[in-house]
């Protein structure tokens, strides 16, 4: 028996995994080695197919532990088998093993998650010493294929000595694939009625990720099926029209509402003069009465909950909500269409041409022979026709009466994102002072009025210090004041200073500008910039302080007026010294035109930002005569 137990330990120890066997050009200034990761995926046919996988990656140091945890997903159509994990030492001895009973489950669920049947299963490793190896063996079995993975033939801060992906398939349903911003060519291999491409990569060093960079914006192989299937609804992926179609077959029989219910939404608009009136009033009564929750359920991950249920439970997620939304603008005979797309101010449209599963979000699309209203059905609080920066400037598809159509959703103006604030601040003659700030908000700077107004008296003073740029204020009270329309959010701030000044010598006070930095974000330093860089949204930012002086204070030195300008964006500021009143008047204005800066002219971007930001750090001379 002891015989037997030593040779099973034996056999677990992997000489291969040894640090010492790393070419050391793969150990310089990274964080883990991929020593080898392998991914097997079999299409038997549109709707099944089994994913074989093995990852065996070292860990240097703490900076990569993201590499010991262990998490992948399961539902309805994805079942996972055979999870194995072992971990090695540096000279390659096994030192602990989990198996799939080891590891922990849970669902999946973003807070407002109400059903929810995907499940993650995941397993946290901890180490007390570096470096480490961990080999990774699991199997995947697909009951439903509606996507597949692209290939990351690089990673940041991470290199690889072996990396593998291969694809079979009947020759009938070839998968498609396209390069992105790499040059890696497959291998295909023909046997008799299956083809198997391969994608095989050597010694590779890490990628670096730009700052700022879109998300999806690294380099790979895009991958897609011809032919697939989900739930016994078979699609064909080669265009963006037979998508569309799919999508058109799940949305079929859930896209009405109850006959019997009709009249009440035409009542709902008998009053409006237009039928853009008419879209408002019922995007209206779906904010008002209606709210966010995810479900999904089986297909419910793309089909939409029918309209009748999301009537009835006054609930849904972006599917169903958009879904209904139409459902009621049919009811009053406005045609409108269900359009998927990707998400997030930093997401790059779709290519054009390889049609692909690479949405996460619906939205809906009313036409009109002279305008288009794009609707967040998701929101309470979207301004009607405003799609913000979640899903605008990018491509989605149209789910039309003849199949999916790629469409451009509109880009916002610097006009529709402003923020403009208004301050007087009653400066004592020992330093101290009172300020008081109406700061009015529009379009996605609405965004952080709820949460300023929402959050516990540390977090607001946090986020308005780390965040805002404000000064550091010892008392502060903030009120939400009427605004001048639906779209505007004006809050109002009490604030009180120990020291307004940012420091004194004698009887002059050295003063800030304002007593916010109206933009504080430098661009990372890049001397060979190869992405383009991502602000939020285009906008427009504007000050206007009033420092009342106390009495005998005058000005001794202001700074000048400024204009700085560059192709996406100006800058501009003035400062006026009222000696009758006692008044230091400042203004200023920022305004970006394009929130993408392409990496042509992020070097001019840099510059312009630096020279913002150098032109606030002047300061304002003040003393007693």
């Amino acid at each position: 028996m002891i015989i037997l137990a030593a040779s099973s330990v034996i056999a677990q120890e992997k000489p291969q995994y040894a640090i010492s066997l790393i070419p050391d050009s793969l150990k310089k200034n990274v964080n883990s080695v991929i020593r080898e990761e392998s991914v097997v995926l079999t299409i038997k046919k549109p709707g099944r197919g089994k994913e074989v996988i093995k990852k065996v990656v070292t860990v240097f140091n703490e900076k990569a532990e993201s590499e010991l945890v262990f998490q992948d997903y399961y539902d309805e159509f994805r079942k996972i088998d055979d999870i194995e994990i072992n971990v090695y030492d540096e000279k390659g001895n096994y030192l602990k093993r989990n198996r799939k009973r080891d590891l922990h489950t849970q669902s999946i669920g973003d807070g407002i998650s109400l059903v929810n049947d995907t499940k993650m299963i995941f397993a946290r490793l901890s180490t007390d010493k570096y470096p480490i190896t961990i080999e990774i063996n699991y199997e995947i079995n697909f009951d439903g294929i509606l996507e597949v993975p692209d290939y990351f033939p690089q990673t940041t801060d991470q290199s690889i000595l072996f990396n593998y992906y291969s694809i079979t398939t009947d020759t009938a349903n070839s998968i498609r694939y396209k390069n992105y911003r790499c040059n890696i060519k497959p291998e295909v291999k023909i046997n008799g009625d299956q083809k198997t491409v391969t994608w095989e990569v050597r010694n590779v060093q890490p990628f670096q990720k730009e700052p700022g960079s879109a998300q999806e914006d690294v380099p790979r192989v895009q991958i897609s099926p011809t032919f697939f299937e989900m739930d016994n609804y078979p699609g064909n992926m080669s265009s963006w029209k037979s998508y569309g179609e799919w999508i058109s077959s799940l949305n079929k029989k859930v896209s009405l509402i109850p006959e019997q219910h009709v009249p009440f939404y035409q009542d709902l608009v008998k009053n409006a003069k237009t039928d853009r009136e008419k879209v408002a009033l019922l995007y209206k009564h779906l904010q008002e009465n209606y709210r966010y929750v995810s479900i999904q359920l089986g297909i419910g991950g793309h089909k939409p909950f029918p309209a009748e249920f999301v009537e009835k439970k006054k609930y849904g997620d972006c599917k169903a909500l958009s879904n209904f939304m139409g459902a009621m603008l049919n009811a009053v005979n406005i045609k409108s269409y269900y359009t998927v797309i990707n998400s997030g101010y930093n997401s790059m449209p779709v290519d054009q041409d390889f049609p692909q599963d690479a949405f996460d979000h619906i939205i809906l699309c009313v036409p009109f022979p002279k305008d288009t209203i794009w609707l967040e059905c998701t929101s309470r609080t979207q301004p009607f026709g405003r799609l913000g920066n979640f899903t605008e400037n990018r491509y989605g598809v149209l789910v039309t009466e003849n199949g999916g159509v790629l469409v451009s959703t509109p880009s916002s103006k610097a006009e529709d994102n402003v923020m403009d604030s208004k301050t007087f601040v009653d400066l004592m003659e020992d330093g101290s002072g009172k300020a008081s700030v109406d700061i009015t908000h529009r379009g996605e700077f609405t965004d952080m009025t709820n949460f300023i107004l929402e959050s516990e008296d540390q977090q607001k003073k946090s986020y308005l210090i780390n965040r805002a740029g404000f000064k550091q204020m010892d008392e502060i009270q903030i009120s939400k004041k009427n605004s001048i329309s639906a779209n505007d959010y004006t809050l109002h701030y009490e604030m009180a200073y120990e020291k307004v000044p940012e420091f004194s010598t004698g009887a002059k006070y050295f003063l800030n500008s304002r007593l916010y930095k109206i933009w504080n974000k430098a661009l990372p330093k890049s001397e060979k910039r190869q992405n383009d860089y991502y602000l939020e949204f285009p906008l427009i930012q504007s000050d206007s302080t009033i420092y009342q002086l106390p009495d005998g204070f005058i000005a001794e030195t202001i700074p000048k007026p400024a204009t700085i300008k560059y192709a996406l964006g100006s800058f501009q500021t003035n400062y006026v010294f009222d000696a009758a009143k006692h008044q230091l008047i400042t203004t200023c204005t920022i305004k970006i035109d394009k929130h993408i800066i392409p990496a042509s002219r992020y070097q001019e971007a840099a510059q312009f930002f630096s020279d913002v930001i150098k032109e606030q750090q002047q300061k304002m001379v003040v003393r007693k005569e």
